[in-house]
């Protein structure tokens, strides 16, 4: 993003095999079927489908500087707008400075800020309680595992290098990935079915590690700048390219697959599984698109 607990895994270790470089696929996406824009969204960076409300909760950065005025809204599928401040910084003892990260776990909503992690009730939207971060430069997008622990990408900034921070069910701060100039400006991650943790952040290579950070394997995609990652139930992911203002479709085998493109910044894309819909908030747009992506 620019500004939008894993059981303990005992995984063999793959050498990492070389990665090779593929040839940019063939346009086969479809256009937006709803834009969302001038609804009030400010800075709008990452966008997550509620399946207990059917409702989509969008982060908003909020106005420009580091103000507690960051704010969650709830979108209806229909694109109406439920509420534009349903979560809102300074109000009922809320802390939102640039809310950039969502992610949904149980009954809680877990939202980044640039240097710490807050956890609201999923249902009420009520502040549950919080984690800093200490070494932390700027957090970005995170992921949940089952049994609560959080695995937190940190995009660094110009002269410190990006970190992948984890954070256990016990509320216990470690580096998963020590900060290294070969994670440039680490931005989107998430976690497979199998315990792998998935990131972005080298060059046009997604990167595949263990539960002890170690890295499986890298896959090469024609352009980088990975924002967004969702894994989809047929072992897919979704992937957000901002150099090339794309969404992929990343098959376990094969080339990627342009489903969505003409996207001036995709940032933390999300996915409706009841709709099979591609969510694709842009934060300088201050807009939310939908993509219907078929059977």
């Amino acid at each position: 993003m620019i500004r939008c607990l894993s059981i303990a895994l005992l995984l063999a270790v793959a050498a990492p095999a070389p990665a090779i470089a593929q040839t940019a696929p063939a346009p086969t996406a479809r256009p937006y079927s709803k834009l969302l824009s001038e609804v009030g969204f400010m800075g709008s960076e990452c966008v997550r489908y509620d399946d207990r409300t059917d409702s989509y909760f969008v982060a908003n950065q909020g106005p420009p500087g580091e103000g507690n005025d960051g704010f969650i809204s709830r979108v209806s599928p229909d694109g109406s707008v439920l509420q534009l401040k349903w979560i809102e910084g300074g109000r009922n003892g809320v802390t939102l400075v640039q809310p950039l990260g969502l992610f949904i776990k149980g009954d809680s909503l877990y939202v980044v800020d640039p240097r710490t992690v807050h956890r609201f009730d999923r249902a009420s939207g009520a502040p549950r309680g919080s984690i800093d971060i200490p070494d932390a430069v700027r957090l970005n997008d995170l992921t949940v595992a089952d049994d609560g622990t959080m695995y937190i990408s940190d995009s660094g900034s110009d002269d410190r290098p990006g970190a992948i921070w984890k954070v256990d069910r016990r509320g216990r701060v470690s580096a998963f990935v020590k900060r290294d100039d070969a994670l440039e400006r680490v931005n989107g991650i998430a976690l497979l079915a199998d315990g792998t943790v998935v990131h972005g952040g080298r060059g046009v290579n997604l990167v595949f590690r263990d539960g002890k950070g170690r890295v499986l394997r890298e896959r090469t995609l024609p352009t980088g700048r990975i924002d967004g990652i969702i894994p989809l139930p047929d072992g897919s992911l979704l992937v957000a390219s901002q150099d090339g203002h794309n969404v992929y479709r990343v098959p376990p085998t094969g080339k990627a697959e342009v489903v969505a493109q003409d996207i001036a910044v995709p940032a933390a894309i999300g996915w409706d599984a009841k709709r099979n819909r591609l969510l694709v908030p842009q934060i300088r747009a201050a807009s939310l698109a939908f993509y219907e992506l078929g059977q």
